[in-house]
């Protein structure tokens, strides 16, 4: 049984996250991603730039793996589906994840510039390991 209160701490970041899609030829493709928590879903944003969006749009099944930086032996692993694609228009969504990890707004570019997308993803299933480290 995953740990909620893990999940929860691992989810919200700032914490490495690892977004695995499949190619078309049914191969993985791995990213690292900033993502966060919402309402129990976890969500990532992405620019048409990114190949990964490309293999969500024809095949939305995903794994994302997030990992605690000080102990790798805590982390956090989900399967599951992109559920939503929304348009990030004024950059509410990839700004908060910014606040999360760089302490700032997004500062590559801004709305008009690049147009991003929120992808929202439903687990399936949740998987979390918490071994501490040796004394």
């Amino acid at each position: 049984m995953a740990d909620q209160k893990l999940i929860a701490e691992l989810g919200d970041g700032p914490y490495p996250c690892i977004l695995t899609t499949l190619r078309e030829d049914g191969s993985p493709y791995g990213v690292v991603v900033w993502c966060g928590r919402e309402d129990g879903r976890f969500t990532v944003n992405s620019d048409e730039s990114s190949r990964w969006l490309a293999n969500v749009r024809r095949d939305p099944r995903v794994a994302l793996v997030i990992v605690d930086t000080d102990n790798i032996l805590r982390h956090l692993g989900i399967d599951g589906r992109v559920v939503s694609i929304e348009p990030d228009d004024e950059y509410a969504h990839i700004d908060s994840l910014s606040q999360i990890y760089m302490g700032r707004p997004y500062g590559w570019a801004r709305p008009g510039e690049i147009d991003k997308y929120k992808l929202t993803i439903e687990p399936v299933r949740a998987r979390t390991t918490d071994i501490p480290l040796p004394s």
